[in-house]
């Protein structure tokens, strides 16, 4: 009976909180997928909530523009995601070292992650800025340019230019895992694999690598999860601009729902995103629950 009890208050005090959690997360959810096989276009609102089935979908797939924001979301991953969890694995090698000062240095690597990305973005438009950027001002006095450059008014290099913003605030927090990882390995493993005669590669591949393999899982995954439904730095630096060169799936469904009014279309274009989203978190979950049963 006392069991029965327990687990009655337990149900009552975690109620709440599925309320809220079903009211803020599966009612949209649900919502969005109903909007996605309904014609939701509002330049013609007599027709919206009619069922179309698979038509938002096929329209979708067939815009140039949804082809144009997968091609960029896709080299958006791919190179965002391995660079800063590679720049973060060095970083956190580097402040695993003990040198004087590394507490500060430790903090102030925290900072690009922390800063908000509004600020973020501001402070790269500047330094980017064609006419009185530093950016520009650096290349110009070391002679790598004759002109200064417009980072975010070309094509060819807006989105490299974002790219570079994305690993540079989020890398640090790859750094702190990974270092939090690190510090969790046993000094006794290296003290030994140096008896035995080993070198710093060694050491890094058969004990360093290795024993990061479960955290670093974890970090890549998020990273993977966090890049592709990123929306803050690409839409602040560029609106998915010029001439859609930045326009990743995320700006792309902004534009279809409050630039073309299609809400069908970015609706079905939500759905798509949330299902890649769903089979990573899915990897995720299994990895935690690994490690859980490890320990």
């Amino acid at each position: 009976m006392l069991k029965y009890d327990r687990s009655r208050w337990a149900y009552f005090f975690v109620a709440p909180l599925v309320l809220v959690m079903l009211a803020v997360f599966l009612y949209p959810i649900v919502r969005v997928a109903m909007m996605s096989v309904q014609d939701w276009y509002m330049v013609r609102p007599a027709n919206n909530g009619v069922f179309v089935g698979s038509d938002n979908y096929a329209r979708m797939f067939g815009d140039r523009y949804f082809k144009n924001s997968a091609v960029v979301s896709i080299i958006y991953i791919l190179v965002t995601v391995p660079a800063r969890f590679l720049l973060g694995f060095v970083t956190a090698l580097l402040l695993n070292q003990k040198f004087k000062g590394r507490a500060l240095v430790r903090a102030l690597v925290i900072i690009p992650w922390a800063v908000p990305e509004a600020v973020t973005c501001l402070v790269w438009i500047l330094m980017y800025d064609k006419d009185f950027g530093i950016i520009n001002s650096v290349l110009r006095n070391i002679g790598l340019v004759s002109q200064n450059i417009g980072f975010l008014q070309s094509r060819e290099i807006a989105l490299p230019a974002a790219i570079v913003v994305n690993i540079w605030k989020g890398f640090p927090f790859v750094a702190i895992m990974l270092l939090a990882g690190l510090q969790g390995i046993s000094n006794e493993l290296y003290e030994a694999s140096m008896v035995d005669g080993s070198n710093a590669w060694q050491r890094l591949r058969h004990i360093t690598i290795p024993m990061l393999r479960p955290v670093s899982m974890i970090v890549f995954l998020l990273l993977v999860i966090w890049t592709i439904r990123d929306f803050g730095i690409v839409f602040l630096l560029a609106r998915g601009g010029p001439s859609q060169a930045t326009e990743v799936l995320t700006v792309y469904l902004y534009h279809s729902a409050f630039t073309r009014f299609d809400f069908g279309v970015a609706s079905a274009g939500g759905i798509l995103m949330l299902a890649f989203a769903l089979v990573f978190s899915f990897f995720y979950i299994r990895m935690i629950n690994r490690e859980e049963r490890a320990l």
